[in-house]
C-alpha cells in the first residue's frame, strides 16, 4: 500500500499534466516555459542542496556503474538482436528498438521518483549514475546510427561524435547542478540562510513541475504506429532490464541495499524522450520510438508500484 500510495499521486500530476496538453489550455510554448523552469531552475536547485550536505564514497563506486550501464548494455543487445532477427527490421531500426529498451526516464521521472521514495540520501548514486549518463549511452547510440546510416554523407567520426557527447554533458543543467553541489559540499562551507531559503521554495517546486510537464510532452507522441515493435522495447524496458540489473547489482557485485534500490528503480523506468528525438534524427523506426514512449510510461504505473513495493 505504500508503494501505491507513492506512485499514484506521482501518475496523477502526469494525468494532469497530458490533460492540460491535450484540451489545449496549455500551449507548446507554456509547456516549453515549464520545462525550462523545472530543469533550469527548480530541479537543479533540488540537486544542488540536496548533494551539498551528502557524503560521498571513500572510493569509485565500480560496482554501481556496471551493474547500470551493463545491464543498459545487455538489455540494448537483446532488443537489438530481437528487433533485426524476429522482426525483421532494418539496423538502425534495431539500434533505437534496442535504445529505448536500455534507456530510462532518468530526468523526468527517474530523480523525483527516486527521491520521493528513498530520500535525500540517494542523491549520491543518482549522481554517479547521472553524471556519466549521457555521456556513456548516447555516444554509443550516436555511433551505432552513424554507422548505420546511408553513405551519402559525410559521417560523424568518433571524436566528432565523444565531442558533441561532451558538449551536451558540459551544458546539461542537472549534470552541473549535481557536480556543483558535490563539489561545493566538499569545501566544509554551509549554504547562506537567505540563499538556501530561496534554494529551498524552487526545489519544492521541482518534482510536479517535472512531474506536470512530462505529462504534457507525452501529446506530442503517437501510440498508433509500430505498435508491435514499441511492445517489445516495453517487455525489454519494464522487465527485464530490472531484472538484469537487480541481478548484477545484488549477486555479482553486491551493492549496498539503498543503491541496489537506486539502480533497479532507476532501471525500472519507462523508455525516455530522448529516444523519439533520436529516431527521429536519424529517421530510424521513429514510429516504434513514439508509440514506445507513450505505451511504456503508462505501463510503468503498474510495474513501478511493483518494484516499489518490493523496496518499500
Amino acid at each position: 500500500m505504500e508503494a501505491v500510495a507513492l506512485v499514484l499521486p506521482i501518475f496523477g500530476v502526469i494525468g494532469l499534466g497530458y490533460f492540460a496538453a491535450r484540451s489545449g489550455f496549455l500551449s507548446e510554448a507554456a509547456v516549453d516555459g515549464i520545462d525550462k523552469y523545472a530543469f533550469n531552475f527548480a530541479i537543479t536547485a533540488l540537486l544542488f542542496r540536496a548533494l551539498s550536505v551528502t557524503e560521498l564514497p571513500t572510493s569509485l563506486p565500480w560496482g554501481l556503474w556496471f551493474s547500470y550501464y551493463g545491464g543498459v548494455l545487455l538489455v540494448w543487445a537483446v532488443g537489438g538482436f530481437a528487433a533485426r532477427f524476429v522482426l525483421r527490421r532494418s539496423p538502425a531500426d534495431s539500434v533505437i528498438i534496442g535504445f529505448g529498451g536500455g534507456f530510462s526516464n532518468t530526468v523526468m521521472l527517474g530523480i523525483p521518483i527516486i527521491l520521493t521514495a528513498y530520500g535525500e540520501e540517494a542523491g549520491v548514486p543518482l549522481f554517479f549514475i547521472l553524471a556519466f549518463h549521457g555521456l556513456t549511452v548516447f555516444t554509443i547510440a550516436t555511433f551505432l546510427l552513424e554507422t548505420t546510416r546511408p553513405r551519402d554523407g559525410v559521417p560523424l567520426s568518433i571524436l566528432a561524435i565523444l565531442g558533441e557527447s561532451l558538449k551536451g554533458l558540459i551544458k546539461n543543467p542537472v549534470i552541473l547542478a549535481l557536480g556543483s553541489g558535490i563539489a561545493f559540499g566538499q569545501t566544509g562551507l554551509t549554504i547562506p540562510g537567505p540563499i538556501d531559503a530561496t534554494l529551498e521554495m524552487l526545489a519544492r517546486t521541482g518534482i510536479p513541475c517535472a512531474l506536470f510537464v512530462l505529462g504534457a510532452t507525452l501529446v506530442r507522441y503517437e501510440i498508433r504506429r509500430s505498435v508491435g515493435a514499441a511492445s517489445l522495447i516495453a517487455c525489454v524496458k519494464l522487465v527485464l532490464h530490472p531484472i538484469v540489473v537487480f541481478v548484477l547489482a545484488s549477486f555479482v557485485f553486491d551493492l549496498p541495499p539503498l543503491w541496489i534500490k537506486v539502480v533497479v528503480t532507476m532501471a525500472a523506468m519507462p523508455t525516455g524522450v530522448y529516444c523519439f528525438i533520436l529516431a527521429s534524427r536519424y529517421q530510424a523506426a521513429p514510429g516504434a520510438a513514439s508509440s514506445a514512449v507513450v505505451m511504456v510510461t503508462g505501463i510503468s504505473l503498474v510495474t513501478l508500484t511493483v518494484v516499489l513495493n518490493l523496496f518499500l
